[in-house]
């Protein structure tokens, strides 16, 4: 069983350092990767256009020999220019007009991160004196996947373009975000709470699935190359958070098992951690972009499916047709249903297609667990604080606040508690019947408040105060020397005499105190030592008396 239980803990230290390798990883992408980028046009008016004719050359110096070649003319631009605007996916870009090169886009020579440039909206500013002149666009693929891609050209309005694209996913954009916002929301919450035992702390998984499954929507999103400027790494941002999926899904989905302690669950992380390694290494090396070994991510998620299915075929035969079940596996089945519709797209158009239906799955799978877990979390931690409240009001004197006398029967009854090296402390409130037949029980209280605020002021850093009765408090002492009690004995009488002194308007404290050591040699038990102080403590509160008297 020892091995099983590390391999609990240490699943979650391994995500946690993969994510900060991958956080890390994508800062160098964002620090040593870029394009080399042509433009000689300037920025003017726009109009729309989409005529052209197609053909394929072979190039030995082209990525995988080949090249798609766009060539158009164009009649008529707006005064002052227009743009050709077009989207590239994973392809090397050029474009000619009558001959001349105006516009490139590729990786730096220096690249060592990739063969790709990323994915782009490239703009090629039309003047006035380039009506009527031959413009082609080479386009060179870089991947087998990007083959026979064909891209849509807008002529016309820069921003107006812009805009149509922006629409285009705007639906899109709206789920993603609220998937990372539902995802930054379970994190916060369960750091938050986290010392609290109440709280469900697998709600931390779902909320990393959910705020990678919103990242990884988010950035696979064609628009978001308009605004971000690194076009490389943000091309990498979805293989990379693809990664960091299934680890936090299998974390999170098998707490709702009762399974959840079999090391199945854990397979899936294994393979998904020794997967995202071999894609960093073979990035890293050159051997391979994570877009070519995209398909060992999608392998990964492959088996936490059937790992799932597995898992709840022996739920239902172990446990049996319920509510809870119910749920997760409508939820669950939502979820797979998405991914395995995004996974099926992706193949069958080569990375151009994004299903919104698949972020509808992942959305409701989230939304309805993750609400779940914390109406649940809630729910047990109200239950908590009613317990401690309850506790409180039964160790606790409602009065004063500190301990009673059960909270002391409790202590000392403890099979772990010894008497040895004890203390016992008692006080006892001298006229305290006195002052709440003169003055009223409302002062009476006030006497026992402040002598309590007293004894825990000076007794509170070394012992544990108790109020024993009526007038009688106890302070048990472990570890602590007689001569270091003497000196607290003697910093009582001082700060009584103060506040005395401080509150004139007030009944007078007089609190007499006894104390004795355990000694195994007098004491059968801690309660006989108690019965030693409170004889001490009696005697002195008759001397304290006596002397009063002979004063008035």
């Amino acid at each position: 069983m020892k091995w099983k239980e590390k391999i609990r803990c240490m699943v979650p230290g391994l995500y946690a350092a993969c994510v900060g390798v991958v956080f890390f990883f994508f800062l160098y992408l964002c620090a040593n990767i870029s394009n080399q980028v042509i433009h000689k046009q300037m920025d003017t008016g726009y109009y729309k256009f989409k005529d052209y004719e197609f053909s394929h050359v072979t190039d030995d110096s082209a990525p995988l020999g080949v090249r798609d070649v766009y060539t158009m003319r164009i009649s008529e631009v707006f005064k002052g220019g227009s743009s050709l605007i077009f989207y590239s996916l994973h392809q090397n870009v050029e474009t000619y007009i009558d001959g001349e090169q105006v516009y490139l886009l590729r990786p730096k020579g220096s690249n060592v991160f990739g063969k790709t440039p990323g994915s782009n909206w490239n703009t090629i500013l039309i003047n006035q004196e380039d009506v009527g002149k031959e413009i082609q666009v080479v386009l060179s693929p870089v991947y087998e996947s990007s083959r026979n891609i064909v891209p849509e050209f807008y002529v016309g309005s820069k921003y107006g373009i812009w805009v149509k694209i922006i629409k285009g996913d705007l639906f899109p954009f709206v789920l993603s975000l609220a998937a990372i916002v539902m995802g930054i929301v379970f994190i916060f919450f369960t750091l938050a709470n986290y010392h609290n035992s109440e709280v469900d702390k697998s709600l931390l998984m779902l909320g990393m699935f959910s705020f990678n499954i919103g990242l990884w929507k988010m950035t696979d999103l064609s628009s978001m190359s308009l605004f971000f400027p690194f076009s490389i790494p943000l091309a990498n941002i979805p293989f990379l958070t693809l990664m960091l999926v299934v680890i936090p899904f299998s974390l999170y989905v098998k707490e709702l098992f009762s399974t959840k302690d079999s090391i199945l669950w854990y397979l899936p992380c294994g393979v998904s951690l020794v997967v995202s390694g071999i894609a960093l290494i073979l990035q890293i090396n050159g051997r391979a972009d994570l877009r070519q070994t995209l398909w060992m991510s999608h392998a990964s998620m492959v088996f936490l499916v059937l790992v799932f299915i597995a898992m709840t075929v022996w739920e239902l035969r172990t446990v049996g047709w319920n509510k809870n079940l119910k749920t997760l596996l409508g939820c669950a089945c939502a979820c797979i249903a998405g991914m395995a519709v995004d996974i099926i797209a992706y193949y069958v158009s080569n990375g151009t297609s994004m299903m919104i239906l698949g972020m509808f799955g992942f959305l409701t799978y989230i939304t309805v667990l993750g609400v779940r877990s914390v109406k649940e979390t809630k729910r047990l931690m109200a239950i908590g604080m009613q317990a401690k409240r309850y506790e409180e009001m039964a160790y606790h004197d409602q009065l004063t606040g500190i301990f009673n006398r059960t909270a002391y029967a409790e202590y000392i009854g403890q099979r772990d508690f010894t008497p040895d090296n004890c203390i016992v402390v008692m006080f006892d409130l001298n006229n305290l019947k006195k002052c709440n037949d003169t003055l009223g029980h409302e002062k009476g209280d006030r006497y026992i408040l402040y002598s309590a605020n007293l004894i825990e002021k000076v007794f509170g850093d070394i012992g544990k105060c108790y109020r024993m009765g009526g007038d009688e408090f106890c302070v048990l002492l472990k570890g602590v020397s007689v001569e270091e009690c003497k000196k607290r004995v003697q910093k009582l009488k001082v700060e009584v005499d103060k506040c005395n002194q401080s509150n004139p308007g007030e009944f007078p404290m007089q609190i007499a105190c006894g104390y004795k050591l355990y000694d195994n040699q007098v004491d059968y038990d801690l309660g006989d030592t108690l019965r030693r102080a409170d004889k001490m403590m009696y005697h002195e509160k008759f001397v304290m008396k006596q002397e009063a008297a002979s004063l008035s």
